[in-house]
Formats: structure tokens, sequence, C-alpha cells
């Protein structure tokens, strides 16, 4: 049987092997936009719900393990590290998003293909970090596992 995607194996997915084949597929800026807005839709559609359960998650067990007078903190900083994806998208992400995003409801030749390719490429730059911070939270999760 096979694993369910994860949040962080999805988002580097994005940056690691979908944003490349759309900065260098020699594309024009409106198709370049276009595949952008695809893969941005069906990750935004996943990605951020599967975040927060993994957060939520991380602090069931932080409480669980409090109640029980075990070692409680790792759980929770990985919680917080997990959720960190929030604040960061909304600080970091939101602009070059809103960017990109307006580029392709326009649908015409928006952004010249030099500007479509950096601001896609910042985005992905961008979302390899916000991709990591998670894996950050599994290691405090696991370090809490240590102590």
């Amino acid at each position: 049987m096979g694993r369910r995607p994860t949040p962080t194996g999805m988002g580097t997915g994005l940056s690691v092997f979908g944003i490349p084949m759309i900065v260098h597929g020699g594309a024009s800026s409106e198709v370049m936009v276009r595949q952008w807005r695809f893969q941005f839709i069906r990750g935004q559609a996943i990605i951020p719900t599967l975040g927060v359960i993994n957060a939520l998650n991380y602090w069931h067990v932080a409480y669980r393990c409090w109640a029980h007078g075990l070692e409680w903190r790792g759980f929770a900083a990985a919680g917080v590290s997990t959720f960190f994806i929030v604040p960061y998208t909304l600080t970091f992400i939101m602009g070059v998003n809103s960017k990109l995003l307006a580029a392709s409801e326009r649908g015409d030749k928006a952004l010249s293909d030099d500007t479509a390719r950096s601001l896609i490429k910042k985005w992905g730059d961008l979302n390899v970090l916000r991709a990591v911070v998670p894996i950050v939270g599994t290691g405090l999760a696991l370090w809490n596992f240590c102590l």
C-alpha cells in the first residue's frame, strides 16, 4: 500500500522538480504563469490543511505527554515549527503569489518573460524553505523521544 503524500514532500517536489521545468522550458510568460498557477492551485488545496493537521497532532501529543508527566517540549516545538509555514507564507510568499495570480487572471502578456521567470523562480526558492521547516519539526519530535 502506498504512503500518503506529505506537505513537505509535495512542497519540495514543486520547488525541486516543477518550478525548474517551468522556468527553463522556454515557454512564454503566459504559459509559465498558467503552469505555475496549475501547480499552485493543486498544492493550495492540500498542503495547508495537512500542515495544520500535523501541527495540531504535535500539540496534542505534547499535551498528552505533559498531562502524564512526560517530556513534552520537543513535540510542542515541533508543532510551532510546523505551524510556522502560515506566518512565513503570509509574510514572504503572499506578495509573489498575488503578482502571479493577478497575471494569470489577466491572461494576456501581463508580465515579460524575464519578469515571469524571475517571480516563479523566487516563489520556488521561498517555497523550498517553507517545505523544509516541517522537517525541522519532525527532528524536534524525534529529539523529544531521546529525552
